[in-house]
């Protein structure tokens, strides 16, 4: 496996009516750029807004630590 970093743009609606964008980066473990795409697409499955996938690119990252005591 690889990593992939991908940017999603996310667009909702405050209480007076008024569209507000927000950007989400996410950190993807996937073989392929397309692979990474439908883990982004599954995470927002089910989710009422609006969203763009802005782009998906091969990450410099080599591995994840994790804390595990």
């Amino acid at each position: 496996m690889s990593y992939w970093t991908g940017k999603v743009v996310i667009k909702t609606e405050d209480e007076r009516g008024k569209i507000k964008k927000t950007t989400e980066q996410f950190l993807i473990d996937a073989e392929s750029a397309t692979e990474a795409e439908v883990k982004i697409y599954k995470e927002y499955e089910g989710w009422n807004g609006e969203f763009e996938i802005m782009g998906v690119n091969k990450s410099r990252i080599i591995k994840v630590l994790q804390n595990n005591g």
